[in-house]
């Protein structure tokens, strides 16, 4: 179950990152923003992952969505990451917009990756370590994350995805992924899986996170049912 994929070549290809200081402005004029918008037409990119906490989930599409103070009942304003999985799972998370937060898009040879921190997580987790925030995010260090793949790298995890009746991929913190094959090999990783999407537990991310719910789910059906793309939330 472990390494389950093969790392593409690393060669000496440079890591960029980029800022979106506009970034919450342009969400709430817009309302939503297509995470594909983040990489330009000439990226080499066929599909992408949302990271959660170590836990990754295959996806054909996925969005930001403005969530102003009142919707489904919250007083904090709010925004969520949904997406369109492959096969028969779900995923969505919603983030708290009162807190400091940046955005950032970081362009490797594997791929691209957009991430985002709060403030709060970077001194909690890695201002030991790094001097900035950006740092921290070009070494790969954040917490809720899509990455952007291409060719092998990402057609194995979408054969994954469509041929698994489990939730997602697990990255451990050594750098090894799991592909578990079923919802209970999946849950058999208890210790590597977030709390918030451990059924057994009530607590969640630290606070410092920013996550103020969240949930992943898989068609009991499994793959043989799915029809294609999940649902987003």
């Amino acid at each position: 179950m472990a390494d389950g994929f093969e790392r593409p070549p690393q060669g000496e290809f440079e890591r960029e990152v980029k800022t979106f200081p506009e970034f919450f402005d342009r969400l709430e004029a817009d309302g939503a923003l297509d995470f594909w918008d983040a990489v330009n037409s000439e990226t080499e990119i066929e599909g992408l992952v949302y990271h959660h906490r170590g836990v990754q989930v295959p996806s054909y599409d996925g969005r930001f969505v403005h969530e102003p103070s009142g919707t489904s009942g919250r007083s904090t304003p709010a925004f969520s990451a949904e997406f369109g999985t492959v096969g028969p799972r779900s995923v969505w998370a919603t983030f708290d917009a009162s807190m400091a937060w940046d955005v950032y898009l970081v362009l490797f040879e594997e791929g691209a990756a957009i991430a985002w921190m709060t403030d709060a997580e970077f001194e909690a987790e890695e201002a030991d370590r790094f001097p900035s925030k950006a740092l921290a995010v070009k070494a790969g260090q954040f917490s809720f994350g899509v990455l952007f793949r291409f060719g092998p790298d990402w057609v194995e995890r979408e054969e994954w995805a469509l041929s698994s009746s489990a939730p997602a991929l697990i990255r451990l913190g050594d750098g090894r992924l799991l592909t578990p094959e079923t919802e209970s090999e999946f849950y058999g990783s208890a210790e590597a899986i977030p709390d918030e999407f451990r059924p057994a537990r009530d607590t969640g991310a630290p606070p410092f996170c920013g996550l103020l719910d969240a949930g992943l789910s898989v068609d009991p059906g499994g793959p043989d049912d799915a029809d294609g793309a999940g649902d987003a939330r």
